[in-house]
């Protein structure tokens, strides 16, 4: 039986829009003060728009995935959240590719965490679309389907040449797939940070990263607490991380679970942090090498068939 506290698209685009008028009007007004005489009250500056439109972009991968593997069906982003802009002649590519996961009586613990990560991964896109305005980068087609999957899981050795792997199988598969994703997501949003010049758009990503990093944080628990009888998992956990932390080059991006001696004594790290207890960070050139699964040049690939709309498209060369 279909659980009955599940949210609705409706219901979602009106508590969205209020918190989009609430960031839109603030931000109106500091872009006002800061420049009278401007022919446009625009929310973000020149200089935000590129960041921005790269983590919509992420966005737009994760918050469809999470919201048709929760929800399923017809819970993809609508048309009116993935056009460019805010004009109808824009239109985004839908992204249907994505599967309803079942939850099994002993899972729901797992379903409630991930749908709380997805349903704020929404309302981050809608925020992101609010400080966008007329900048906002048009949805381009999305794979993730369970080739893709399979085809990244491969290339990491997480599964063996002639396996494959589906993510909408079972919750524990969501919950590997998802941690790809959010990792790449949280670290490229901490990235980004030092790129944003409006102090308040600042501080709204900010706040933005922190919860970037506590979902796969979160995503990370579910997989340590179902280690023990499914040992692969650890491993599979470690196998992406360090493909990540190789495919964008030759710094520390990703970090592993299983436990590394830290002061003396084995510890197991489920933030992605650095040395000093700082997150991990991503240029988006090293998060497009993961999401187009490559380590050289390109401009398209894995998740993004297409290519990514934006200033910012381009995969680093390593």
């Amino acid at each position: 039986m279909r659980e009955t506290n599940v949210i609705s698209v409706e219901k979602l685009a009106i508590a969205g829009a209020g918190r989009r008028e609430f960031f839109a009007t603030v931000l109106a007004g500091v872009a006002i003060a800061g420049t009278v005489g401007s022919a446009s009250a625009q929310t973000a500056s020149s200089v935000d728009t590129a960041p921005l439109q790269f983590a919509l972009n992420l966005h737009y991968l994760s918050t469809n995935m999470l919201q048709l593997a929760i929800y399923g069906k017809d819970r993809q982003l609508p048309a009116q959240y993935i056009r460019g802009g805010e004009t109808l002649d824009q239109p985004g590519v839908s992204a249907t590719s994505a599967k309803q996961v079942s939850f099994p009586t002993g899972t729901r613990d797992i379903q409630s965490r991930i749908r709380e990560i997805a349903d704020s991964l929404w309302f981050r896109t809608l925020l992101l679309r609010s400080l966008l305005r007329a900048d906002a980068p048009a949805q381009t087609q999305i794979d993730m389907s369970a080739e893709r999957f399979t085809a990244m899981f491969r290339m990491a050795g997480a599964i063996g040449t002639d396996e494959s792997f589906d993510p909408y199988a079972s919750p524990l598969n969501l919950a590997l797939a998802a941690e790809t994703i959010l990792a790449v997501q949280a670290t490229a949003l901490s990235g980004l940070l030092s790129q944003y010049t409006n102090s308040i758009v600042r501080a709204a990503m900010v706040s933005m990263a922190s919860t970037a990093a506590t979902d796969v944080t979160t995503v990370r628990t579910i997989l340590m607490a179902a280690a023990p009888a499914r040992p692969e998992l650890m491993t599979m956990v470690d196998r992406m991380a360090a493909w990540r932390n190789g495919i964008d080059g030759s710094t520390i991006t990703d970090r592993g679970m299983s436990p590394v001696l830290i002061n003396g004594q084995m510890t197991t790290r489920l933030g992605l942090t650095d040395d000093d207890g700082l997150h991990l960070m991503r240029t988006p050139g090293q998060a497009l090498n993961v999401l187009f699964m490559t380590s050289g040049a390109a401009t398209q690939g894995g998740f993004f068939p297409t290519g990514i709309n934006g200033a910012i498209r381009t995969t680093a060369v390593n």
